[in-house]
Order: structure tokens, then C-alpha cells, then sequence
């Protein structure tokens, strides 16, 4: 697979009956509804205006809000389900009434988090854990025939900078997702987005060999979504705090862009917008 820019991949995907054309790469903002979410300005305080928040992601060019209510940084305790679900009943309800065009996603590995959100309109569920934190998501996801990211994660449930393949990280990154397909595909689950998971149980090494080797996932045709944004692998080698990340992230941002990932899940939606409408008019 060649990563020649001068045309953009088709991958369709079915989200509530109606195709959605990712060709067209989109931006997913992130909406933290956690405490301690390792970049202190895209936590929401309680109090926070989340109409207003979610209408300046959108004007500034976000296709999907992605929610999540459960931080995933190194070291961070995971709440339980209930506590998740705490954080989020009013809060998805409220977006999806007042936003009902915009595609919502949750991000959890929790099945009764999952059912709960896909019950009141969300569209994707966003799980870090491909599917091995909750045995029961699956039945959740293959229940609703839901829209599902499936992240590639061979680690703990707290996001660990450890490698756990021995050698051919690639080999086993391919093998994964092969395998999990499968077995959603089985169950039902056909309209799957593939998230290669930089940070999440990878050493620096390793996630970018994930950027350098990124044109093997598209052996899958389908949806490739990235989250790099602000991560640690572009503070510890550009040796720079999360606040002065930004440009870090942008220069990977247009790279993948180049290399056809097709989902930005981002903390600056305006930045992002901006790279895809200069790659747009550069490619």
C-alpha cells in the first residue's frame, strides 16, 4: 500500500442506517468529563457551560464529540461503572437534545456505560481496550449493531508506556486487528473503526513505528483513527510540557494526514481544522 496523497480512500461506514463517508478525513473533539485528564484545559468543570462548549468545537470544525469520563493517563484510577455513568446522565442527554446532528461518541471500555449511552442517542463507542476490560461490551455493541472503535492495546487498563511484544511489533499489531475483526465481524459488528492506540502499552519506540509503518493498517480498508494529541511521545522527545505540545501534535497531525488516517480525535479542533483545509488544498 502506497502512501501517495493524490487521492483519498473510500471507507464508508454505517452509523443508524445512514453511510457516512470518511474519505473526507474528520475531526473528533474530545470532551473530558473527568477530573483528571492529563491536559487540565480540556477537563469540563461541573458547573461548565457544555452547550457553549460543544457549539465552539463544532464552528471550529469538529465532525464528532467524543465524551469520555474516565481518564486513561499514566497512573490514574479508573472509576467504576457506576461512577462513570454518574458523570455522564445528564450529560449525554443534554448534548444529543441539543446537537442532534452532530455524531456523538463515548469513550468506554464498560458495557453497562456503553448500553447506557447508546440507549440515549450516541452513535460510536470509542473503546481503548478492544474489547478485553469488559467481556460483556461486545454483546452490547453487536446488540445495538453500533458504529465501534477498536483500538489496538495489549496492556493495562491505566495507560502504560510498556511494551509487551517481544519482537515484530508490527507483525502483531496486523495480527490483532485480524483477529478482532473476526470475531466482531462473527458477531455481527461490521462497521468497525480501527485505532492503532499510540500510548496505550507501547514504548516511544514503538508508537512511532506505528507512524512510520501506518500505511500497513489501511490493509484492512477501513476507518483509521488517530489520537495523538498532546501525548507523551511528542513531550518526551521534544522535550516540552503538555500547555507547549501543540505544534508537536500538528506536525504529526499533517503527516498521518498525508499517510490517509481518516478520524483526528483532538484536544484543538481550530488547529486541526486548519491542517486539514491546508492538506486539502495541498494534496
Amino acid at each position: 500500500m502506497t502512501s501517495n496523497t493524490s487521492f483519498r480512500f473510500s471507507r464508508f461506514i454505517q452509523i443508524k442506517g445512514q453511510l457516512h463517508d470518511f474519505s473526507n478525513p474528520k475531526i473528533m473533539g474530545i470532551l473530558n468529563m473527568t477530573p483528571d485528564s492529563f491536559y487540565e484545559k480540556s477537563r469540563v468543570a461541573p458547573n461548565s457551560d457544555l452547550i457553549s462548549m460543544v457549539t465552539k468545537m463544532i464552528e471550529a470544525g469538529a465532525d464528532i464529540i467524543d465524551i469520555g469520563a474516565s481518564s486513561t493517563r499514566p497512573g490514574a484510577q479508573t472509576p467504576s461503572q457506576e461512577e462513570e455513568l454518574a458523570r455522564l446522565k445528564d450529560v449525554v442527554p443534554a448534548i444529543r437534545s441539543a446537537f442532534p446532528g452532530i455524531l456523538i461518541s463515548i469513550d468506554t471500555f464498560y458495557s453497562k456505560v456503553a448500553e447506557f449511552a447508546l440507549q440515549n442517542g450516541v452513535d460510536v463507542i470509542n473503546d481503548i481496550s478492544g474489547g478485553q476490560f469488559d467481556p460483556d461490551l461486545w454483546d452490547v455493541i453487536a446488540k445495538h449493531k453500533a458504529t465501534y472503535v477498536l483500538t489496538y492495546h495489549r496492556g493495562e487498563k491505566f495507560n502504560e508506556r510498556t511494551s509487551y511484544v517481544k519482537d515484530h511489533f508490527m507483525m502483531d499489531v496486523l495480527r490483532y486487528f485480524s483477529e478482532k475483526i473476526a470475531q466482531l465481524e462473527k458477531l455481527g459488528v461490521h462497521n468497525i473503526i480501527l485505532d492503532p492506540g499510540f500510548g496505550f502499552g507501547k514504548t516511544i519506540v514503538e508508537n512511532f513505528q506505528l507512524i512510520q509503518s501506518f500505511d500497513m493498517l489501511h490493509l484492512f480498508e477501513k476507518p483509521i483513527l488517530v489520537g495523538i494529541s498532546r501525548k507523551t511521545m511528542i513531550r518526551e522527545l521534544l522535550q516540552v510540557d503538555t500547555e507547549n505540545s501543540l505544534n508537536g501534535s500538528t506536525a504529526l497531525h499533517a503527516l498521518l494526514y498525508a499517510k490517509n488516517a481518516q478520524v483526528f480525535r483532538v484536544h484543538d479542533v481550530k488547529e486541526m481544522n486548519e491542517v486539514r483545509t491546508l492538506m486539502q488544498a495541498s494534496l
